[in-house]
């Protein structure tokens, strides 16, 4: 433990359920558990993260109960990934099971709860999982004055993605705020053993195979490298100082880019996507950069609800050379959509995919060495009282941060953004061999501009 924090005890939750078997991962779980699988021992980086404050009148026996009611309901959240003979993950739900709910106190008679529950999170989340052992879910009540004051809960991306984590925090606060009762609970939406059966199925193959044929028309035709590698020899991927992250925050760019979408009829993530596009081409020389996606592929109503995980991978490829920014604009936003619909693919054939085509090229892979995800709210459209035409003036600077270094990545570019109190704020993950700190503060830069002189064209085409 540490000086500022004392565990005090832990509580068995039995767990009792109906579902006692195995079953295939769904394609979801399966892309997940190979992205961790890659990325140890550095994989407690994808660990998911919440801490909810525990409303006063809310006692440890209750709230140990809405965790007990949360784990039967959820059986995402108490899965096993046993490897089988062959060393293919499956996972597995067992009749009796027990949840373990830890119990902290903050150590100093000032000390700030909420700053202990913060630091609580960090410790517990810095610690990967035995998927094949144990649960997906680590539990940890802080105490303070006697009664719990935060509940940490950190789960396994393989287990839940963002859009799942969220219908499991908004649950679960309803409940500790007595907004709900368990019956009065949602539906439980489509489990991830459903999901698989759902996969192996008739429907679910040919979808896959046309996203497969998609892919492969993607992997034939982008570069096969994307960036031109600097001299001399690359440090270890493991280098502790190969990757790292540069953050901006733009009021500007965040006005500009609703101005740029409220006038072109398109999202605002259509607009940053085109921008990155934009600057991808300008900076690695190339036609057409590939740029990878994240898809909550969460179409179907079952999996509107569904807390655990259904992500998927995307690509699109948009030519930018010789193209005005609303141009690129309309080809992005049709390239995602394609991209999009061909969604549902099985992940173990894609990987053989890709190693066929490159292969084919006489390559060692096809380079996807960019990604994007936006997990922003989608806001409406700009009111006729917030003048969307108007040149973009923002009273606040923009403001770079440099965000540490990173473990090893897959990617050379990983551009992700999200709003913080109103404001935008765009990342940059990057391999600081191909990009250093200073190159990938301009790509940042020259997304902001392009996005905000599109905002102050009058008469920009529609």
């Amino acid at each position: 433990m540490t000086d500022t924090l004392a565990r005090t005890g832990e509580h068995r939750v039995p767990v009792t359920s109906a579902r006692d078997e195995q079953a295939p991962l769904t394609w979801g779980q399966r892309l997940q558990w190979d992205d961790t699988e890659w990325l140890k021992p550095h994989d407690h980086y994808y660990n998911q993260c919440r801490v909810l404050l525990v409303p006063d009148g809310c006692g440890l026996p209750e709230l140990l109960e809405f965790l007990r009611v949360m784990v039967v309901r959820h059986e995402s959240l108490r899965t096993r990934f046993p490897l089988d003979a062959d060393g293919t993950p499956q996972q597995r739900l067992t009749a009796d099971d027990e949840l373990a709910v830890s119990v902290y106190r903050a150590v100093g008679p000032d000390r700030d709860p909420a700053a202990a529950a913060g630091e609580l999170a960090a410790l517990l989340r810095g610690r990967g999982f035995d998927l094949t052992r144990e649960p997906p879910l680590r539990c940890a009540v802080l105490e303070h004055d006697g009664r719990p004051s935060h509940l940490v809960l950190i789960i396994s991306h393989v287990a839940i993605d963002h859009t799942g984590i969220g219908l499991l925090t908004d649950e679960l606060e309803s409940l500790l705020s007595g907004r709900a009762t368990p019956p009065e609970l949602p539906p439980v939406g489509r489990r991830p053993f459903e999901q698989a059966a759902v996969e192996a199925g008739a429907t679910s193959r040919r979808r896959s195979a046309a996203a497969l044929d998609y892919w492969a028309e993607i992997l034939r035709a982008a570069p096969a490298t994307t960036f031109d590698p600097p001299d001399g020899a690359p440090p270890p991927l493991d280098d502790p100082l190969r990757f790292g992250q540069v953050s901006m925050c733009s009021p500007a760019l965040t006005r500009a880019c609703r101005t740029v979408a409220d006038r072109l009829g398109v999202s605002g993530t259509t607009v940053v996507m085109a921008a990155l596009n934009t600057v991808l081409g300008d900076i690695t020389g190339r036609e057409r950069v590939p740029l990878k996606l994240i898809a909550s592929n969460r179409g179907p109503a079952e999996l509107r609800t569904m807390v655990g995980i259904t992500i998927a991978s995307c690509v699109t490829l948009v030519p930018t050379g010789g193209r005005s920014f609303a141009e690129v604009v309309r080809e992005t936003g049709h390239a995602a959509l394609r991209a999009y619909r061909k969604v549902p693919c099985d992940t173990v054939l894609l990987s053989a995919l890709r190693a066929e085509v490159a292969e084919e090229r006489g390559v060692p892979r096809v380079d996807l060495a960019c990604g994007f995800n936006d997990l922003r709210v989608a806001r409406p459209p700009l009111g006729d009282d917030e003048d969307g035409g108007a040149p973009v003036r923002p009273p606040d600077p923009t403001r770079f941060t440099w965000d540490g270094n990173r473990p090893r990545q897959e990617v050379t570019l990983w551009y992700w953004v999200n709003e913080v109190d109103g404001v935008d704020v765009h990342h940059a993950l990057v391999d600081l061999w191909f990009l250093p700190a200073e190159r990938t503060e301009e790509l940042l830069r020259s997304v902001e501009r392009i996005v905000v002189e599109a905002a102050a064209e009058e008469g920009a085409p529609g």
